[in-house]
């Protein structure tokens, strides 16, 4: 009893004391974190986001740049209006810029904000309504705004891949016209298939219905005005919890030279790989040859420039030149990266395979691969190209395989899972196709919704794979073992085709916290899905990302994701909830 009493009088004692320093730091000006956050964790910066009759505003992204630097931090309001930047971010003492940029209200800005470890710094916002630009639209905000049906504006929504759709809109033509510009866009190959399943783009029996619509809402004689509707953000409490880092890249540019896809002035990161035993994140350039590195203590971004023709004889240089050629990647299209089994970085191009030795910093070249590759157990790369094919990069050696013909030109990405099976996302026909090289047997399994659109994807720890079914607003979850596909809705009753034509581009998995985050490629929208639960939550960033591919640091304390912001302009970009 007497040892129960003493400790009751210790705990009294410990609350006493916690009461006393937290009344001492409020009267010194510390900020603390709102209640229901983090009662007790202190910060750097905090205040109050309002209208300006005193209504308190949620959902609200608040960033935070300090002066000179590359990095800008972004949390977001509460239900009460108030935000804070926990004491774990990536703010710290000195001289910052704090700024709140939406299309629906003036910019607020606060300059020379100096941040202290000692007295932390209150900024309150009273921000402003005013009327949305049609620049400020994402694809879904026009989508959403436009007349005809849900199929019409399904078809439409595919316009959006390469340029905005305010680009695409921007004059009236013909339907003869947008038929013409249609061909144009998506290739003749592609006009040319008649593939079962599919919404994909340019589809030769889409080609006149979606030229139909577009005559109808940019014909001649149709108004200037894009229509849109800006699409309200999410303002739960899930959906607030989140820190966003934003590191500016070298050559990212700007707006105006981002605008034109392919610029090779300007960084396109397209990929992203997370070193698990140092502090560094890794990033493709999609134009240009050049592979980025990120030091995620300092911000710190050196690349690596290659010359992927050095070394090479005179036909494997003419292979390589003709597949730098290819229409949309005059860079080599550099998309998947990978850690080899001793710690080298495999990459794929338009045409080739690329390994970067970290400690030497030496690169090795190969002229046959693909951009989209999968690395099984013994670092062997597996690539489609007219078949598909297995690299072996100890020795060079090259054996192919036979698989349905028109499994290279489906296939929008393939992962190898701890099997050494190829499972392959068949964008194109609606299916995950596996291939078991113990048995060279490949078999196809249609998704549960016809024309979903597999895209891009990751195997999680127990050798399942996850992908965005990028048409039918899903997640996807195919299981080798029990051959079996489930979907999961973004969006809570939703159905495939609908608004507001939710497009998961690419999915990346969080073994520790049995997360799966995917974006929506026509949103400022990130999901995060529970896999135990199947519950979705969403996120807005403060930018309108345009995202090719996802990562987890499974490494981090709390749940965080690494994006290569694609444009607009190129940053990288790091994503933290709690």
């Amino acid at each position: 009893m007497k040892s129960t009493n003493s400790a009751r009088l210790n705990s009294n004692k410990r609350h006493i004391y916690a009461v006393i320093l937290m009344v001492g730091l409020a009267a010194a000006g510390v900020y603390q974190w709102p209640a229901g956050i983090y009662a007790a964790e202190q910060s750097l910066l905090g205040g109050r986001v309002m209208t300006a009759t005193g209504e308190a505003l949620a959902g609200i992204p608040v960033r935070a740049h300090r002066d000179g630097g590359n990095m800008t931090v972004t949390v977001y309001t509460n239900s009460r209006g108030e935000y804070s930047f926990p004491e774990w971010s990536d703010v710290s003492a000195g001289s910052y810029s704090v700024a709140i940029e939406l299309a629906e209200f003036a910019p607020a800005r606060r300059e020379a904000v100096a941040l202290s470890a000692v007295r932390t710094a209150r900024v309150d916002l009273t921000l402003q309504p005013r009327q949305p630009s049609v620049r400020d639209a994402t694809a879904s905000d026009i989508i959403a705004a436009l007349p005809g049906t849900d199929d019409q504006k399904h078809l439409l929504i595919q316009c959006d891949n390469c340029h905005s759709l305010q680009h695409a809109l921007r004059a009236p033509h013909s339907k003869e016209e947008w038929v013409q510009i249609i061909r144009r866009m998506a290739g003749e190959r592609a006009v040319s298939r008649e593939t079962p399943g599919t919404r994909a783009f340019g589809q030769k029996k889409y080609v006149e219905p979606l030229a139909e619509y577009l005559a109808m809402v940019r014909g001649p004689g149709s108004s200037n005005d894009i229509p849109f509707k800006l699409r309200p953000r999410p303002t739960g409490e899930a959906s607030t919890r989140v820190v966003v880092t934003e590191y500016d890249l070298p050559r990212a540019g700007s707006r105006e030279v981002n605008i034109i896809r392919g610029d090779r002035r300007a960084a396109w990161p397209h990929d992203v790989l997370v070193d698990p035993k140092g502090p560094y994140v890794w990033y493709t350039d999609h134009f240009a040859f050049f592979l980025g590195r990120l030091d995620r203590r300092t911000g710190e971004i050196k690349e690596f420039p290659y010359d992927l023709l050095q070394g090479m004889g005179r036909a494997e240089t003419g292979m390589v030149a003709q597949a730098q050629e290819r229409a949309g990647n005059p860079g080599g299209g550099a998309h998947d990266m990978a850690y080899d089994p001793e710690g080298n970085i495999i990459f794929g191009m338009g045409g080739g395979t690329l390994r970067f030795n970290p400690k030497t910093e030496e690169f090795t070249r190969w002229a046959s691969g693909s951009n989209m590759f999968g690395l099984d157990p013994a670092g062997n790369v597996w690539y489609l190209d007219a078949g598909l094919h297995k690299l072996d990069p100890k020795t060079g050696e090259i054996k192919s395989f036979t698989v349905p013909p028109d499994t290279d030109d489906a296939t929008y990405d393939m992962e190898v899972d701890p099997q050494g099976r190829s499972v392959m996302n068949h964008f194109r026909l609606g299916q995950i196709g596996v291939f078991d090289p113990q048995t060279e047997k490949y078999t196809a399994y249609p998704t549960p919704t016809p024309g979903s659109g597999p895209r891009r994807g990751q195997i999680d720890a127990q050798g399942r794979a996850w992908m965005g079914l990028y048409w039918a607003g899903r997640v996807g979850m195919f299981d080798p073992n029990q051959r079996e596909i489930r979907e999961y809705p973004l969006i809570p009753g939703s159905k495939p085709f609908t608004p507001p034509f939710v497009s998961p581009y690419s999915v990346a998995v969080d073994n520790k916290n049995q997360i799966v985050w995917t974006n929506d490629f026509n949103s400022s929208r990130i999901y995060r899905l529970d896999m135990k639960t199947a519950e979705s939550t969403e996120f807005f960033m403060p930018d309108p990302y345009e995202v090719r591919d996802l990562t987890v640091d499974q490494t981090a304390s709390r749940p965080t994701l690494w994006i290569p912001a694609y444009r607009p302009p190129s940053r990288m970009v790091k994503v933290q909830v709690w």
